[in-house]
């Protein structure tokens, strides 16, 4: 019974291969039963057979969604001002510190200090909860007129797009804001953001991040400290720590050619 159900279905196969013009399927595949045939020959067949409806080509970079899932690179807006330099910078007790360009050119000294691993991706600037996936920090960079102020919209756009980490399998929903301390010359603002997502499951996770903002020449540098909803009452004040721990100063002048 069990050998006539898999010859139908290798039947079926073929004829719908062949209805696709994958003649070559039919020729390369051996019917159980025969006097050439063997158990081995049968599955050497069947996967050489399968072989053909994967298509060959080239894939994009995997830096992925807020705990490393995505379709393709997010769009963080970093552009460091010295790749190299950027490329061997170590994470220490104090934390990780980087020159980055805003859209303007105008170079700043970004630095934080969060507990989890620095990812080097060339997505930009994450450190994340490797073990779990849940927890993380990501710098975001988009542009801001000078003088003008921060606007929730704004932040929204930056961070919750189809474009961004959060947006890789369909933009965020129920994205709510709210302003938790305001900037000062030392400090960054830090608002508190709740949210949901999609997995790459398609299931919906609800989420909580803290945003830290902070503005040199026309860029607006944004920390995102987050985790899911479920876990960020246990965590709230060391996630808070961290984005306390943002600082953005603009950079001393040198030599050094800014890269846009």
């Amino acid at each position: 019974m069990k050998a006539t159900a898999i010859v139908w279905l290798l039947q079926l196969f073929i004829s719908f291969s062949l209805s696709w013009g994958f003649g070559a399927v039919k020729r390369s595949l051996i019917i159980p039963g025969t006097a050439s045939s063997s158990r081995a020959e049968f599955l050497s067949s069947i996967v050489a057979a399968s072989s053909l409806l994967v298509p060959v080509g080239s894939t994009n970079a995997f830096d992925g969604g807020v705990g490393g899932l995505g379709k393709t690179r997010p769009q963080t807006g970093v552009v460091f001002r010295d790749e190299e330099a950027a490329a061997a910078t170590t994470q220490s007790k104090s934390g990780v510190t980087y020159e980055l360009l805003a859209p303007d050119g105008s170079p700043a000294v970004v630095s934080f200090n969060a507990p989890w691993p620095l990812l080097q991706t060339a997505a930009g600037i994450e450190s994340r909860d490797i073990g779990g996936g849940f927890e993380s920090a990501f710098v975001q960079v988009c542009e801001l007129q000078k003088g003008s102020e921060i606007k929730p919209a704004q932040l929204k756009e930056a961070i919750f797009s189809s474009k961004g980490k959060f947006g890789m399998y369909g933009s965020p929903t129920d994205i709510k804001l709210r302003l938790v301390s305001p900037q000062n010359s030392k400090s960054p603002a830090i608002y508190l953001a709740t949210f949901t997502t999609l997995t790459p499951a398609m299931r919906e996770s609800d989420r909580k991040a803290y945003i830290s903002a902070k503005t040199v020449g026309n860029g607006l540098f944004l920390l995102v400290t987050t985790t899911t909803a479920v876990r960020f009452t246990k965590l709230e004040s060391s996630l808070r720590r961290v984005a306390e721990s943002f600082l953005v100063v603009d950079a001393p002048k040198t030599n050094l050619r800014n890269q846009k």
